[in-house]
């Protein structure tokens, strides 16, 4: 006998938890709280692991992910990202369950229209990355078609670009970012110092925050970098008189008196590249109550940052919005902005799509 109250079984296929770059993963499983029973599959290690996590099991087929659905026995599964739509898709119809997706950006990004902006153009001498997995994404978008998808969560800007490559609309939900906020929520006073944050890679063209900060040498900068391409990037620092303040590792719940010691947040990126998201830094930093000010490679960040930040074009533009302090209306903006991106403000779009109780799970 199955009690229709039973809280309903969610199985997350997902890759490299607990992955401190991925901390999306983290906030929505966090705002999911008790009212689910959760399983979750690790289908390739993190090479930057976070401590404070929830138990998972690390696995590397869709075999091994099956045998254990069969004995958690889900009335659901989750996964994040197109890239693991097939494997998620798989395992979903091997048990006979339904499925939702998160996309995040540079899971989408390959899918972009060429011409977005005169200034995103194919890097000379250079392959295109991203569009050469467009192929790869293409392939998996038929599937979330099938009746078997309840539905995939994106940010708003990809819906056409979705529909344009054939997904039905009804299967797109518009979603902000997975942002903890209430952990970073604070209208206490900032500090004066200058921040910048997020992993070190060629498309968030750190060396351009170097470089601001060596012509502001009267300012404190700080950058708080996530592995990968950091060596290079402080040897750059080096090279300029190492102006800016490299933070060790930190852990996600470290991160919020991080922030309160800044009164700007400067995003850099690749203007040719063009392929940084929506980042989580830009929420939680508005929710500190710290400055936004980001680097304006693609229109559809102006809906992100909506009238709580500013855009740059150029490292000068830049300077002169920083040399300032942040407008009271820019910081009070901020904080409604932010909501946008609560996790437990939205977290219904996704568990809407589930079913409501076990009895309409396996009835389904």
């Amino acid at each position: 006998m199955i009690n229709a109250n039973s809280k309903i079984r969610v199985l997350y296929v997902v890759r490299e938890f607990p992955q401190l770059s991925q901390t999306y993963v983290k906030n929505e499983l966090k705002a999911l709280g008790d009212e689910y029973e959760v399983a979750i599959l690790s289908m390739k290690p993190a090479d930057r692991p976070y401590k404070n996590h929830l138990p998972f099991t690390a696995l590397e087929s869709a075999d091994q992910a099956v045998e254990f659905g069969q004995e958690f026995k889900p009335d659901v599964i989750h996964g994040h990202y197109f890239f693991g739509v097939e494997l998620v898709a798989e395992i979903a119809q091997r048990l006979g369950v339904p499925y939702t997706i998160r996309s995040h950006s540079f899971d989408v990004l390959p899918l972009r229209p060429r011409g977005l902006k005169p200034r995103i153009k194919k890097l000379v001498g250079r392959p295109d990355a991203l569009h050469g997995s467009a192929d790869r994404i293409r392939r998996a978008l038929p599937l979330l078609n099938d009746d078997q998808c309840l539905g995939v969560l994106g940010f708003p800007f990809q819906r056409p670009w979705l529909i344009r490559e054939g997904v039905a609309e009804g299967k797109i939900i518009d979603c902000f970012p997975v942002v903890d906020v209430e952990s970073f929520r604070d209208r206490s006073p900032n500090g004066d110092a200058i921040m910048n944050t997020g992993v070190v890679t060629p498309k968030k063209q750190m060396d351009d925050f170097i470089e601001l900060a060596a012509s502001m040498p009267g300012r404190q900068f700080n950058l708080y970098p996530v592995g990968y391409h950091s060596e290079r990037l402080e040897d750059v620092n080096k090279a300029h008189g190492s102006p800016v303040h490299f933070s060790e590792l930190l852990e996600p719940e470290e991160m919020p008196p991080e922030y309160k010691k800044h009164q700007w947040l400067v995003y850099t990126a690749n203007f040719d590249m063009a392929t940084v998201g929506w980042p989580m830094a830009i929420a939680e930093a508005q929710a500190a109550g710290v400055g936004v000010c980001m680097a304006n490679i693609r229109p559809d960040l102006k809906q992100y940052i909506g009238d709580a930040g500013f855009l740059f074009d150029t490292i000068d533009e830049a300077r002169k919005i920083i040399s300032q302090p942040v407008p009271e209306d820019i910081r009070e903006a901020g904080f409604v902005q932010a909501e946008k991106s609560n996790i437990n403000n939205h977290i219904s779009l996704l568990t809407d799509l589930w079913p409501t109780n076990r009895v309409e799970a396996i009835a389904a």
